[in-house]
């Protein structure tokens, strides 16, 4: 059979990263290799395609299309499914990811076939397998229209297989995050031990955090062609001996690469030796969400961490010459005093890197929200990007809340110091974020305009 992966492109009413970063579609990566020995597949990157999806369901002419996406993708990956019906009624669709796995009544659509709910890597080879007429059909899999039940479903397996990277070769040196420059991805985990009120990573793997053995890590990691390695583990600092143990098997190894990886404050404050052992091994940037400077705050995410501690991280952060993209919610109680206050803390930090998310009860999480409080609709998918102000204000127009964001952006960006620290970087990539940097503020300028017209 002739199998077509497509990594949607995200809906013009999403706020989006995609501006700043876009990185290889590693689940479709994934999913081709373990069917690519008997089936014909190939995978297309519409973020970086200029076509329309209907000319490469044309010239592919496949028998089933997957598709993989957030909860921002969902209109997206709809009319993807849609066209394919319309051009050929005998394409088998088959929708997965994240978001599905927890609520995949929300993907329940017509022109949506099949969708993976529970262990990807197992149920979609099973799924193109009965497809085929040579299995049964698989638990973690559900038909158009069929409901969700948990108990029925099989237990979590941890398992992933070495992608087959060449299948991206047309896009692999357009991959970039930020400043790190034609990017590879690697995952070496599920899941996440600790259990933030505003994220449902944990809840995604069923509670449970499983690592995969670093001997497999390194054999991944050595034939990846790419120099700079984003390991996409929701967090990657979590063991200061697996850690230690990873940095060992670099070194005796001799894998040389430059590495952005996820990691918490408390990790980074606690262990310093080991940021710096990391740094002269590879380490280039770590993401680290901060969330607040205010305890209060973190307390009510259950961050189990403190202001100080994040003051500390961010100490270690700088004194070792590691870049942090720092990682802030924008809670809904916030006044433009605390706008300012928490401008003022980034500057004193030396935070140069800032992703602001407006607090976002995203569904799976345990932030509890009234309805008739959300500015946006449930079923609104494309906005829900932790970038669209999803609770409303308490202390200020809808408009006006979108205004100090988009102001506190600009005073980290336009910071005399922050911006002559870019100067490290290659001009072709300065002038990459900069174009980058004024998409987004036009998304953020529209936003403020619908938000005024309808107020």
């Amino acid at each position: 059979m002739k199998i077509l992966f497509v990594r949607p492109k995200p809906s013009p009413d999403t706020i989006g990263l995609q501006h700043l970063m876009i990185v290889e579609p590693l689940e479709l990566e994934i999913l081709a290799t373990l069917v690519q020995d008997e089936h014909e597949v190939r995978i297309v990157d519409m973020i970086l395609e200029a076509e329309p999806v209907d000319l490469f369901i044309k010239s592919f002419a496949p028998d089933i299309l997957c598709l993989t996406g957030y909860i921002t993708h969902i209109p997206v990956i709809i009319q993807y499914c849609t066209t394919a019906k319309r051009m050929n009624g005998k394409i088998i669709t088959v929708a997965g990811g994240v978001h599905f796995e927890k609520f995949p009544e929300d993907i329940d659509h017509e022109s949506v076939d099949y969708r993976i709910v529970r262990n990807a890597v197992r149920s979609f080879p099973q799924l193109i397998d009965h497809l085929t007429g040579k299995s049964s059909f698989p638990p973690g899999a559900l038909r158009k229209h069929e409901v969700l039940n948990e108990a029925m479903l099989p237990d979590y397996d941890f398992y992933i297989p070495q992608p087959n990277r060449k299948l991206t070769s047309k896009y692999r040196s357009r991959y970039f995050y930020v400043f790190h420059n034609k990017v590879a991805l690697i995952k070496t985990s599920f899941g996440c031990p600790y259990n933030c009120k505003f994220c449902f990573c944990r809840r995604i793997t069923g509670d449970k955090y499983h690592a995969r053995p670093l001997d497999e890590v390194m054999d991944e990691l050595s034939s990846i062609r790419e120099k700079e390695i984003y390991i996409v583990d929701d967090d990657f600092l979590v063991s200061p001996n697996r850690t230690k143990e990873f940095i060992r098997l670099l070194n005796e190894k001799g894998i040389r690469k430059k590495f952005l990886v996820y990691g918490r404050a408390d990790f980074i404050a606690a262990n310093p030796g080991l940021i710096k052992e990391f740094k002269e091994t590879g380490l280039r940037t770590v993401i680290v969400g901060l969330e607040s400077f205010e305890d209060v705050e973190l307390t009510g995410f259950n961050k189990q961490t403190s202001s100080n501690t994040n003051r500390m991280a961010m100490a270690v952060l700088n004194k070792y010459k590691v870049d942090c993209y720092a990682a802030v919610i924008v809670s809904p109680s916030w006044s433009a005093g605390d706008f300012r206050k928490a401008g003022d803390i980034m500057l004193e930090l030396g935070i140069k890197f800032v992703n602001l998310q407006p607090l976002t009860p995203l569904k799976g999480t345990g932030l509890k929200v009234k309805e008739e409080d959300l500015v946006i609709t449930r079923d609104d998918f494309a906005k829900w990007d932790l970038a669209h102000v999803a609770i409303r204000p308490e202390k200020m127009s809808l408009e006006d809340y979108y205004k100090n964001i988009r102001d506190l952006y600009l005073r980290i960006i336009l910071n005399p110091k922050n911006l002559l620290s870019l100067l490290k970087y290659p001009l072709h990539m300065q002038i990459k974020m900069a174009k980058g940097l004024i998409k987004i503020k036009r998304q953020y300028r529209k936003k403020i305009m619908e938000v005024t017209e309808h107020a």
